[in-house]
C-alpha cells in the first residue's frame, strides 16, 4: 500500500483483532484486522476505503488469515462502509494534509476511534435511522 496503515490502525491488535492480512484482489490491495466475526478490513485502489464486515459466524480461516472474504459468498456477510458515519464529511474536511492517502488513513482510523462500540460488534450506528438521524444533525 501506498502509506503504512499500520501507523494508523496499530490500537486494532490491543483491541483482540489479528491481523493484519494483506493481499490483492484484482487491482486492490487489501488489508484485513479479523476478531471473530468482524472484519476491518482496509483498500486501496488509488485512494483508501475502509469497510467494517460482520459475517454470519466466526470462521478460524479468516482469523488465521488462512483465507479471505473472496473465498466465501457474498450471502455470508454484510459490509458497512465507515464513511457512513460521517456523511456530510464534517470530520474529514476539518483538517488539512499535503499528503491524500494519510488525510484517508487518518479519517477512518478516526472514525473508528471514536466509535469504540464498532470495535465491539455493535453496529447499530449503521441503521438507517441513525444515519437520518446524523444527516439532520440531531445524532453524532
Amino acid at each position: 500500500m501506498v502509506a503504512n496503515t499500520g501507523n494508523y490502525f496499530d490500537f486494532l491488535p490491543n483491541l483482540g483483532f489479528k491481523g493484519p492480512f494483506e493481499y490483492n484482489d484484482g487491482r486492490e490491495m487489501q488489508s484485513d484486522y479479523v476478531k471473530g466475526d468482524l472484519i476491518i478490513k482496509i483498500a486501496y485502489d488509488g485512494r483508501y476505503w475502509v469497510y467494517v464486515i460482520k459475517t454470519k459466524r466466526a470462521i478460524s480461516e479468516l482469523e488465521m488469515g488462512t483465507k479471505t472474504l473472496k473465498d466465501f459468498d457474498h450471502k455470508f456477510y454484510k459490509s458497512y462502509d465507515l464513511e457512513y458515519l460521517d456523511p456530510k464529511k464534517k470530520l474529514f474536511n476539518s483538517v488539512d494534509f499535503n499528503n491524500k492517502p494519510e488525510k484517508y488513513l487518518w479519517y477512518y482510523s478516526k472514525l473508528l476511534r471514536d466509535n469504540p462500540e464498532i470495535l465491539s460488534g455493535n453496529l447499530s450506528k449503521f441503521s438507517l435511522i441513525n444515519y437520518l438521524l446524523r444527516k439532520l444533525g440531531l445524532n453524532k
